[in-house]
């Protein structure tokens, strides 16, 4: 059987060739690159010149010879190059599940992108809303500071304006500090023993009382101050007098050498106040007075340095601020 002189295979009615009419050696059709019809045509054809390609161009034309397939062998020839195989099928298969696994990743994709993208937009605007929410909460909160500033204000002013109605009712009083506290005392020979002492008159006395003493917090009983009751505009007389006459316990005839005190007398308000104040400026920061005057709370670092009125806490701390500042 003849074979081809391309590639040296067989030519047969399944693979089908021509003869080149100058060298006489049989081609395959495909080798040839001949289509079907077109072998089909030359083997139809008398006296046709097919040479091949070596040969084409210098040979006297021949008899063309070919081997053609059978009908039969053709449609079947047909038929197999159109029947796809198990791989072009499960190729195909495959492309199309793929196909359509990225139609439903994209769908899916797209879904969850628009549920994820209204997600946001509800977040952002419960997020606008809640800091609107908070900006307003912020804004009530500071009214709120506002108000309970003013409020406070207001309160300790009321408060010393209470205070120094009920000091004004006591302008005429003095109490007497450091007279020790004994069973059937007699404050009037005490009283008097005082006025002249001070060189004060015993009718400027109106009635004297002792206050009630209280508990300390070492369970102590301290002494209570003695309460005066002068007649209008003498207790600035005793007061200076007794400033400029100190005044001891043996001079009233009692045991001890203890130093007897004559001041105004001053609310609960006032007094807790002076306490506090001889506490934080003479005894922290080192002011060297602290007094009372008209029922009001004086205080001076020294003799060079302006004196301030104690009404409060703040006044307080306002003097030991500005005086820091100047030290």
């Amino acid at each position: 059987m003849a074979k081809c002189a391309k590639c040296n295979k067989l030519v047969t009615k399944k693979s089908p060739g021509l003869q080149c009419s100058k060298c006489s050696k049989w081609i395959h059709a495909q080798c040839a690159s001949i289509t079907a019809d077109q072998l089909s045509a030359l083997n139809s054809t008398d006296s046709v010149d097919w040479k091949c390609r070596p040969c084409n161009g210098s040979a006297r034309p021949k008899r063309l010879s070919c081997i053609m397939p059978d009908a039969d062998d053709e449609e079947a020839t047909d038929s197999e190059q159109q029947q796809p195989t198990n791989s072009d099928i499960t190729q195909h298969m495959l492309s199309q599940i793929r196909r359509e696994v990225r139609e439903a990743i994209r769908m899916e994709m797209q879904q969850a992108l628009s549920f994820f993208s209204d997600k946001i937009d509800e977040y952002e605007e419960k997020i606008n809303i809640y800091e609107q929410e908070r900006k307003n909460m912020e804004k009530q909160q500071q009214e709120l500071k506002n108000n309970l500033t003013t409020i406070t204000l207001r309160n300790n002013m009321m408060e010393q304006r209470i205070n120094m109605l009920e000091q004004s009712q006591i302008n005429n009083n003095i109490e007497i500090c450091g007279i020790k506290e004994e069973k059937d005392e007699n404050l009037t020979n005490i009283l008097n023993t005082i006025c002249s002492k001070l060189q004060q008159k015993p009718a400027d006395i109106q009635k004297v009382f002792r206050k009630k003493s209280r508990q300390t917090n070492n369970n102590r009983r301290e002494h209570s101050a003695v309460t005066v009751i002068l007649r209008d505009g003498c207790r600035n007389q005793w007061v200076n007098s007794a400033r400029d006459t100190p005044i001891h316990s043996r001079d009233l005839g009692i045991d001890g050498d203890n130093r007897i005190y004559i001041r105004e007398e001053l609310t609960p308000s006032t007094a807790f106040l002076l306490w506090k104040t001889k506490m934080e400026l003479k005894e922290k920061h080192r002011f060297k007075f602290v007094w009372i005057k008209h029922g009001n709370i004086m205080a001076r670092k020294n003799e060079n340095e302006k004196y301030f009125v104690i009404r409060s806490q703040s006044d307080i701390e306002r003097a030991v601020t500005e005086t820091q500042d100047r030290s």
